[in-house]
């Protein structure tokens, strides 16, 4: 009996060694020799037992060995792609390269900001004060991770700022915490949507719906609550705010479905994220114009890069489990038509701000953050998922320094 288990453990220990083995290898290798050596490692170690803890640890130091040399080698091509871009045809090549040094690299970028927000308590430090019972649903909605919030508040301050007079800082509060009930709301769908899905995707497999800390029926109930509270809000607006509001709770509702009947899922979150730019302008001034409209297509074209840069996450798994992106249709050329609609958005913005009114200062910033970008986009490794991740954060900053420069420029 204890000879079976022992060639068992042998048996596994040989077949999954943390590496690939080619045929040609596994050919070459002689089991009488691999047993012997499997062998005299049990009677060294003393037991089984402790020659796999002994052997997991030699895989732990081996995969934290590998992933530092990959960090090192992806820090130095990040150097060198930057010191030589003015001459490998990237996006960087196409603008003055003494103008582009001025500007930080996304790493430095996000730095400044998170130094500056490091005085308000992250969405982690939100979730604790809670009871522990609670935490599910607020990990459902996404509350530790409020880069989504943000990203989905920020047109509708946009909106708000750019509308003729006074800025209504009540108006901003309210679409801020409109903002979170909404997006939690959709993240909740979203995983009630994909939970068959999220248990074969690495990094949503530890979601509440996916692990089964959060059953269908509360997920439900959880949702009626976050759609209801947020209703409260949208029934204190105008008639054509309300009228915009139900017509992007339709959005949010089939935006889950999108990624299994088109290539282009983030378009469709374009459409949706950045309605709030015509809800906030409608909310504030009471009608509709240019501006809101092009602020509109300027955050659609935004949610196109930021989003397709997300989507390369998750693009291995995407395609063994068939869900549809633009960071798969795009491939290769990703950088290259994200630069485009980095375009597109600077002259949706140049237009906004043309319609509304803005003072210079305004146009000087709105170039620099498309440059920004456009400098992100040249840095960026799509097969590095920390590389992606870094670029979307940095469109969070983006889009706050868009909102400032609105403001700014209502006043220079």
């Amino acid at each position: 009996m204890i000879l079976r288990q022992t060639r068992a453990v042998f048996h596994i220990a040989t077949c999954c060694q943390g590496h690939i083995h080619t045929s040609t290898q596994l050919a070459a290798r002689d089991p009488r020799k691999e047993w012997e050596k499997f062998s005299e490692g049990i009677r060294k170690k003393g037991s089984v037992k402790n020659w796999v803890r002994d052997r997991l640890q030699q895989q732990r130091e081996e995969n934290s060995r590998t992933f530092e040399k990959s960090k090192r080698e992806y820090e130095k091509k990040r150097e060198e792609r930057y010191r030589n871009s003015a001459g490998h045809g990237g996006v960087e090549g196409d603008l003055p390269e003494k103008f582009l040094s001025l500007l930080p690299t996304p790493a430095q970028f996000n730095a400044t900001f998170d130094k500056a927000l490091s005085k308000f308590p992250d969405g982690a430090d939100i979730v604790k004060k809670f009871p522990r019972k609670y935490w599910p649903f607020l990990h459902l909605s996404r509350v530790d991770k409020p880069i989504g919030s943000w990203l989905l508040f920020l047109p509708s301050a946009w909106g708000i700022c750019m509308a003729p007079g006074f800025i209504s800082l009540p108006l901003l509060g309210l679409f801020g915490v409109g903002a979170v009930l909404m997006r939690g709301a959709g993240c909740t769908i979203n995983d009630m949507y994909d939970i068959d899905l999220d248990k074969q995707v690495i990094r949503t497999r530890d979601r509440p719906l996916a692990s089964g800390q959060v059953s269908k029926e509360e997920a439900l109930q959880w949702l009626a609550i976050q759609l209801g509270l947020s209703s409260l809000i949208l029934f204190s607006l105008n008639t054509q705010t309300i009228v915009l509001g139900f017509f992007s709770l339709v959005l949010v509702g089939t935006y889950p479905l999108m990624k299994r009947v088109t290539d282009f899922p983030q378009l469709y979150l374009g459409l949706t994220f950045n309605l709030g730019a015509l809800m906030g302008y409608s909310a504030a001034a009471g009608n509709m114009g240019l501006a809101p409209l092009c602020l509109y297509c300027a955050g659609i074209c935004w949610t196109m890069v930021y989003d397709t840069i997300y989507a390369h996450q998750d693009k291995v798994d995407d395609m063994k489990v068939g869900v549809r992106s633009t960071a798969l249709r795009f491939g290769d050329k990703t950088i290259q038509i994200c630069t485009n609609f980095v375009s597109a958005m600077g002259l949706s913005l140049l237009l906004a701000g043309l319609a509304g009114g803005l003072g210079p200062t305004y146009f000087i910033s709105t170039f620099l953050t498309s440059c920004m970008i456009m400098k992100g986009l040249s840095l960026v490794d799509l097969n590095n998922p920390r590389s992606c991740w870094e670029f979307f954060i940095m469109n969070r900053n983006i889009g706050i320094v868009i909102l400032l420069s609105i403001i700014v420029g209502k006043i220079i």
